[in-house]
């Protein structure tokens, strides 16, 4: 098979640095699936839902990591940005499993104590961090690790559009089309501390709060109905609609204004981002 025009003009080492990120991203979807109790992902089966896999996926993940520092050896250990490399998915994988974790955590918590300062930690960490900072930190290690002083600067800035993303995870987790979106929701089930419940608990009255508490984390339908019931009372599609314009603007801005990242990349992906289904 010929290589696509655009890959043959990369440096051979920056392919291969992308695909360590791509297998790093890989083994955060097995575990996540598994963890959420997913059932597809992507419009197929999770990996852990295959008849001849099941909990070996756990492996799987491992196997996954094991080959990523095995190919940042092979392809970079003669390198002077080998070390800085390993310390960047050393970092992201520690930053992003304490995310995991403050995630989980939400399901022994009284739902009505979950607040937007809370989710916006858990999605700095668990989806900012891997998604949207490891990426532009990991190729600005390959080309000039000088620039990092400034990538730190503007990492509030990269941190905003990780926490855009994961807010709109979160709405099509409640309302989107599974036939695009590929994967059915189960925020409401695994009570986790998404932007709608955080955002719903601003606006909400007492009997709302106290119909939310008794309904959200229940994994019956009828409770589920229920909760995106409340959701709906207090505007919450509508409130998210004026969300994203507000916040794609806000960051288009600040992306123009700031120094130390590659402002065309941000730029593309603000836009590729803005109004997605999937």
């Amino acid at each position: 098979m010929r290589m696509k025009k655009w890959l043959q003009k990369l440096p051979l080492s920056s392919i291969f640095l992308g695909w360590c990120l791509e297998v790093f991203h890989g083994l955060y979807i097995i575990l996540d699936d598994i963890i959420d109790e997913s059932t597809t992902r992507r419009g197929k089966p999770c990996w852990y839902k295959l008849d001849d896999i099941r909990m070996t996926a756990i492996n799987d993940s491992l196997l996954l990591q094991a080959n990523i520092y095995d190919v940042l050896k092979r392809k970079f250990s003669s390198m002077q940005c080998y070390g800085d490399l390993k310390e960047v998915f050393d970092k992201s994988l520690l930053i992003t499993s304490v995310g995991v974790h403050m995630d989980l955590s939400t399901m022994h918590q009284d739902v009505l104590t979950f607040t937007m300062e809370q989710f916006r930690q858990i999605a700095a960490f668990k989806t900012a961090q891997y998604s949207i900072y490891t990426p532009i930190e990991l190729g600005l290690v390959l080309i000039d690790a000088t620039n990092l002083q400034s990538l730190q600067i503007a990492k509030n800035i990269l941190y905003e559009i990780g926490i855009f993303l994961q807010i709109q995870d979160d709405f099509l987790d409640c309302y989107g089309d599974p036939a695009i979106t590929g994967k059915v929701g189960t925020d409401i089930q695994d009570k986790k501390c998404t932007w709608l419940v955080a955002t719903f608990l601003e606006r909400a009255n007492t009997a709302q709060k106290k119909t939310l508490k008794e309904f959200y984390g229940k994994k019956h339908e009828q409770s589920v109905q229920t909760v995106k019931q409340l959701y709906e009372d207090v505007g919450l599609p509508e409130i998210y609609k004026t969300y994203e314009d507000t916040a794609y603007k806000k960051i288009k801005e600040d992306i123009q204004q700031a120094k130390g990242i590659p402002q065309r990349l941000c730029h593309n992906l603000m836009d590729k981002f803005y109004k997605r289904k999937l």
